[in-house]
């Protein structure tokens, strides 16, 4: 098995028989509206070679993973290997493409792509997130690409018994895919702060899957972006020291904490893992990821044409907007009772520019409904006009919008809803209720026994919040604290209240 970066999360498995890629991601326009750009460049890997794949794997639908633009230059009736979602999301984004051949597999169900090769997938517990692992057998050798997904110990373990016992190669996501803290209107030092929390967070679920996992070689993928329009490049700070960490800073922490079987492999660079021999693409042989602010600059010159491009199809609106915004929230009132219970708050939209204004979504019982005015709300969202058509009409989604980092949010008090951007991003009646089926089926009776500043506590064992198992993914922190390392919820043992998200009380009791 040889395994070449494509860049970012891009992967191509070959074998004898057989050419893979996962994930590519080849738009010059990058991705989310221009935010996103792979970093480094991979331009040079675009040759008709590449565009003839035995078959292709897409893990979720997010857009520096799901390429619209590379898709729509591979024949049509290309193999296009996909998990089975409750949301219909990424299966129509790629026949919107032109691909006819979508095959939406199952998870933990293989499927043979050509002699001595198959494929499978594992999907985060949880339906509220669509996010899978790839995972490629091919002539003895396996691959488990965990790309963005977050799995538990147990799914992890549960790989690596499926396989046989030796996970060969796990390339996994060392920078995160978010907007959190930095789109927040937090004072900057607190935003700073919560970015190396997030950072460190992410670091540590690293080093927990490879202590489990013990593959060979560890490869470090799926991020960092870098940010080349001028509104954004003050993202790019959160290479340095926030949650776009770059492949070495990666390697290097996790060399600090023992880990040495790391490789970088930069666009175009390949790893025979049969030989353990890894062959550099020469582009790279001057390229330092110290010299970013350089090399950003020059990049950012070579992509003006793309962003001017791309932004002219998201014109200035000509008149109100508050008509189609209030039908298209009504809407997403009536998709979901048991959502509108778990939000239960008033949202704000700011809405600036021509056809904007100041408007008010109501999730609470009895006073649902969609407001021209804004009001007191829990939570606010502030961007631009231009973009909320395009929202309104579905062609963007709103997690691909919040990703592109084009917009502010506040909330008060300072707690996260999960159910909130759930909506958002799935508004699809199936999604919603394999969430409401998910969330009500975990049993929350099973009890564990914790220790903290002395103390044990008798708790639930499985997270209030999505039914994470905290005898897996369960942290002890100072102060009486559990956290819940599935979604970084954190709750006080002697309460059971949840500090920092939206979520029902953890059953916790002191025992001595």
């Amino acid at each position: 098995m040889k395994i070449i970066s494509l860049g970012h999360a891009g992967l191509q498995v070959e074998t004898r028989n057989a050419k893979v890629l996962i994930d590519p991601w080849f738009s010059p326009e990058g991705a989310f509206l221009g935010s996103w750009f792979q970093y480094p460049a991979n331009q040079h890997l675009i040759t008709p070679a590449l565009l003839q794949p035995t078959a292709i794997a897409i893990s979720h639908e997010h857009l520096d993973h799901l390429d619209p633009w590379f898709l729509s230059q591979i024949p049509a009736n290309t193999p296009i290997i996909i998990p089975d979602y409750p949301s219909p999301v990424l299966k129509r984004k790629i026949a919107a493409a032109g691909l006819k051949e979508i095959i939406e597999l199952p998870q933990w169900q293989p499927i043979e792509i050509a002699e001595s090769i198959s494929i499978f997938f594992v999907s985060e517990q949880s339906p509220m997130n669509h996010d899978s692992a790839v995972v490629i057998v091919a002539d003895g050798q396996t691959l488990l690409n965990l790309n963005d997904a977050r799995l538990s110990g147990s799914q992890l373990s549960s790989i690596r018994n499926k396989v046989g016992g030796v996970i060969d190669v796990l390339a996994l996501q060392g920078a995160g895919a978010s907007w959190y803290p930095i789109c927040y209107e937090y004072p900057e030092e607190r935003k700073r702060e919560l970015s190396q929390n997030k950072r460190l967070a992410k670091f540590k679920y690293m080093e927990r899957a490879i202590t489990i996992v013990e593959p060979v070689t560890v490869i470090p993928c799926a991020g960092p972006p870098c940010f080349l329009d001028s509104e954004l490049t003050w993202a790019n700070a959160q290479i340095e020291a926030g949650i776009f960490p770059d492949q070495q800073q990666v390697v290097d922490w996790l060399g600090q904490e023992g880990i040495k079987n790391t490789m970088i492999l930069l666009p175009g660079d390949a790893f025979d893992v049969t030989t353990n021999q890894k062959t550099a693409d020469p582009i790279w042989d001057d390229f330092r990821f110290s010299n970013r602010s350089f090399y950003v600059q020059d990049y950012a010159e070579s992509r003006t044409g793309n962003l001017l491009a791309l932004k002219a199809r998201y014109p200035q609106p000509t008149a109100s907007l508050y008509s189609p915004f209030c039908d298209y929230f009504q809407r997403l009132l009536a998709m979901s009772p048991y959502f509108n219970s778990k939000i239960k708050m008033r949202v704000g939209f700011d809405i600036t520019g021509p056809g904007g204004g100041k408007w008010a979504v109501d999730f609470r019982p009895g006073l649902e409904g969609v407001y021209e005015e804004i009001g007191e709300c829990s939570y606010g969202y502030r961007f631009a006009s231009r973009w909320l058509p395009s929202l309104l009409d579905a062609s963007l989604s709103w997690e691909d919008f919040f990703l592109s980092l084009r917009f502010q949010v506040w909330r008060n008090p300072d707690i996260y809803n999960d159910h909130l951007l759930g909506l958002l991003k799935f508004a699809c009646s199936r999604s919603l209720q394999a969430v409401e089926d998910y969330e009500n089926s975990v049993d929350f009776q099973e009890q564990i026994t914790i220790h903290c500043d002395g103390s044990n506590y008798l708790v639930q064992r499985h997270c209030p919040h999505a039914g994470f198992d905290l005898q897996e993914v369960g942290e002890v922190l100072p102060g009486g604290i559990l956290r819940c390392l599935g979604h970084h919820y954190e709750f006080d043992l002697n309460t059971g209240k949840c500090l920092n998200g939206k979520s029902k009380l953890l059953s916790s009791k002191r025992t001595i």
